[in-house]
């Protein structure tokens, strides 16, 4: 996968070739005016000499401080702040931006506002906080906004969706991409649009549809067209030769993964041509082209290693550089010192005993530079070594998960074959009921293996966060009826009798699904583990503010040392049950992750030949007839406001119009594709803030209501309500 990333929001920069010129003419300047001059040559200077840049914006700053302006003082701490972004020195660049903040919400400047926000959004998600860089990022995007600074509102965009992407929410990553790119379009701004579209095939990509990724990054090459962008024009044929190999399109894939591999190395971009190469290694492998495969392979170790010590040589670079940045902010603070005492003092006295002064600070900070690298580098090394057996246990996992998978279906198959094998000879011997019996076999183990699947699938969507959690208002006793119903069939094949105690209605919050697979998985170990012509009792209470869960069975029971294996995933475990009691070990690690999601845990008690009790709980909401009441009112009064935002009387004005359709719509759509809490807060935010701001009191209404319906997690009317509101949107946008 390619990340190309995304544009860096800071002031524009059309300088090149101007510094001399205007180094020399400075001097001659006012204080405001070399300051300004100052902060064009940290832009212009920042990527090919970032120590002379560091110079000119801390010098920018000083002369801004001594004359008093806070919109030059915050231009100069943003400056320097972008330069600390560029070293990858993230709390140094975030305590200059927080300064420069400062400055411009001093005097009210919500441009320069917004830019510093999208800047401090930009450090924290390149250091892992996506919290907080979606808070600055989403304060960046109301202020340009309210601005109504449309160019500005496309990297908002952009950087949300980024922000999203990172930490593996694509859907919502892309639906940001979506509007942004829709802006982008209307104003033309092509650079932007080039990202986008490659942003959003990355994001199909990630979640496997490589028709549509294919389509957007056949876009970007139509923009591209003859544009001399080599690297964003290597990057997308290699995406595009990865989506064609992820359909089994070996030739087309080859054909592109050839030019994408040419491009880069006639660029030196290094860590494309490895990824190309392995791409193309991978490529004549499934054309049995082997000898081209292992070419291509030795190619993609040779440039591996030459990225590897690259890498190295640029950590050392960087940790040198923060030496000398450290050192030379020291030298510049003991200068402002003795030049402070200089000014103070004219007498020969005073200057000794200054710069003897300077001299100890000097060596006092030479010392404790010193002494604070050395703790760097102790970090470090326990960092690296950290990581080193994080790695180790990740391989172990990996080496873990294929020896189960093929421990858990090796011999199914292999028995699976072996049956069919036979049912092949009887049926040509004509014996019906040795192929009745080995047909049932196979479908038997068949069912088996299709259950071991289903578990790998759930567990492996639970480790990658894919499996969409949409919590809502529960009754245990229906959902735990629904899931008997489904197994009364597979019950009765063994005789086995139902027993469901405790009939008290018990409602809790969380996700339907998730829940009838944790009671399916329950209910079918249960019958699995029971001896035929057996009970098993289900159990649903109250205690106190959870609710409880049990499914207790009279079958073979597990001995007291297996009872804390069943939820660790471990291949080499000792396997709970005998004979045909043998069971995956996956579902009881499914129900645990599963129940934790949802705020609850699972509990067991066994002992061999007595039966087991699995007992699950779960954070209880309270239903009672007066809510009930409060929120069928709700409900009805948001139903009726609803009839009144439909009248046409009440139409609101185009610029209001307009406004709804760039803030209330998106979130609308979002709410639409995932139906989440926070969407639905956003959305009810969104539409209560609009229409305070053109003073229309149905849609504030509007807004209040649907939060007093999310409070009382009445989703299933807000699902009603939705069709409803769209056709609003509909009629406004006829109207506009």
């Amino acid at each position: 996968m390619f990340l190309i990333p995304g544009p860096l929001s800071i002031y524009p920069q059309s300088l090149s070739g101007k510094s001399d010129s205007l180094v020399q003419v400075i001097e001659t300047l006012p204080d405001s005016s070399k300051t300004d001059i100052l902060l064009e040559l940290t832009g212009e200077l920042k990527y090919n000499d970032p120590d002379l840049a560091f110079e000119y914006g801390q010098q920018a700053i000083e002369l801004a401080t001594s004359i008093n302006n806070p919109l030059q003082m915050g231009k100069a701490y943003m400056a320097v702040a972008e330069i600390y972004i560029l070293w990858s020195l993230y709390d140094k660049a975030l305590d200059y931006l927080l300064l420069s903040l400062d400055q411009f919400e001093a005097i009210e400047r919500k441009q320069e506002i917004a830019l510093c926000c999208n800047n401090m959004g930009l450090v924290y998600m390149s250091a892992g906080d996506y919290q907080n860089a979606y808070q600055y990022y989403k304060r960046a995007w109301d202020l340009n906004q309210e601005l109504r600074n449309h160019s500005q509102i496309v990297t908002n965009l952009l950087n949300l969706g980024s922000n999203y992407i990172h930490q593996d929410s694509i859907e919502k990553g892309l639906s940001y991409f979506a509007v942004s790119l829709m802006i982008a379009d209307s104003l033309n701004m092509e650079d932007e649009k080039i990202t986008l579209q490659n942003q959003i095939g990355l994001g199909w990509h990630q979640l496997g549809n490589y028709e549509d990724a294919l389509e957007n990054y056949y876009k970007v090459l139509e923009l591209l067209a003859e544009a001399p962008n080599t690297y964003t024009r290597t990057t997308t044929l290699a995406n595009i030769a990865s989506s064609y190999f992820n359909l089994k399109d070996y030739l087309t894939a080859l054909q592109y993964a050839k030019e994408a591999f040419d491009l880069p190395k006639a660029n030196k971009f290094n860590h494309i041509a490895a990824i190309t190469s392995k791409l193309l290694s991978d490529i004549h492998a499934k054309l049995s082209d082997y000898m081209s495969s292992y070419d291509y392979y030795v190619e993609y170790k040779n440039i591996s290693d030459t990225i590897l010590h690259a890498e190295i040589a640029e950590e050392l670079r960087k940790i040198q550089a923060r030496y000398e940045l450290d050192k030379k902010e020291q030298e510049i603070e003991a200068l402002r010192i003795e030049n402070q005492q200089n000014v103070k003092s004219i007498q020969t006295r005073s200057i000794i005993i200054a710069s003897f002064i300077s001299l100890v600070a000097i060596l006092v900070t030479m010392i404790y530079i010193l002494i604070k690298l050395n703790k760097k580098y102790r970090e470090l090394n326990m960092k690296l070594t950290a990581q080193g057996q994080e790695l180790e246990v990740l391989n172990d996992q990996k080496d873990k998960f294929f020896s189960f998978v093929a421990h858990n279906l090796k011999n199914p198959f292999n028995t699976i074959m072996g049956f069919a094998e036979l049912m092949q000879r009887v049926t040509d011997a004509k014996d019906p009921e040795k192929v009745r019996q080995y047909s049932t076999l196979i479908y038997n183990l068949s069912s088996q293996v299709q259950k071991v699947l289903s578990n790998l699938l759930e567990w492996s969507r639970l480790q990658r966060r894919t499996f969409e959690f949409k919590p809502e208002t529960l009754e245990l006793n229906s959902l735990i009826k629904d899931v008997l119903e489904m197994n009364n069939k597979e019950a009765a094949r063994k005789d086995l009798y139902f027993d469901l105690l405790d009939h008290e209605n018990v409602y809790t919050f969380a996700d339907r699904t998730m829940m009838t697979i944790v009671m399916q998985n329950l209910i079918s170990n249960a019958i699995n583990f029971t001896q035929t012509s057996g009970k098993i009792s289900i159990k649903c209470r109250k205690n106190g503010d959870r609710a409880e869960v049990s499914v207790i069975d009279n079958g073979v029971g597990i001995s007291e040392e297996d009872i804390p294996k069943l939820f660790e995933f471990d291949i080499l475990k000792t396997k709970i049950g005998s004979g045909e009691h043998k069971g995956a070990g996956l579902g009881l690690i499914i129900c645990k992750e599963m129940l934790q999601r949802n705020g609850g845990d699972i509990y067991v008690k066994s002992a061999p030949g007595k039966g087991s009790e699995f007992t699950f709980t779960l954070p209880v909401v309270i239903k009672d007839s007066a809510e009930k009441d409060t929120s069928k009112s709700a409900a009805d009064e948001v139903q009726k406001i609803m009839d009144e935002l439909l009248d046409e009387r009440n139409m609101p004005q185009s610029e209001a119009i307009s406004d709804i359709r760039l803030n209330i719509a998106p979130r609308f759509t979002e709410v639409s594709k995932v139906l989440s809490i926070e969407n639905l807060d956003l959305f009810a935010r969104s539409v209560t803030e609009t229409g305070e701001k053109h003073g229309i009191q149905l849609l504030t209404d509007f807004g209040s209501a649907v939060n007093n319906l999310i409070s009382m997690h009445q989703i299933d009317q807000i699902i009603k309500l939705l069709p409803r509101f769209k056709e609003y949107l509909d009629i406004l946008e006829t109207k506009s």
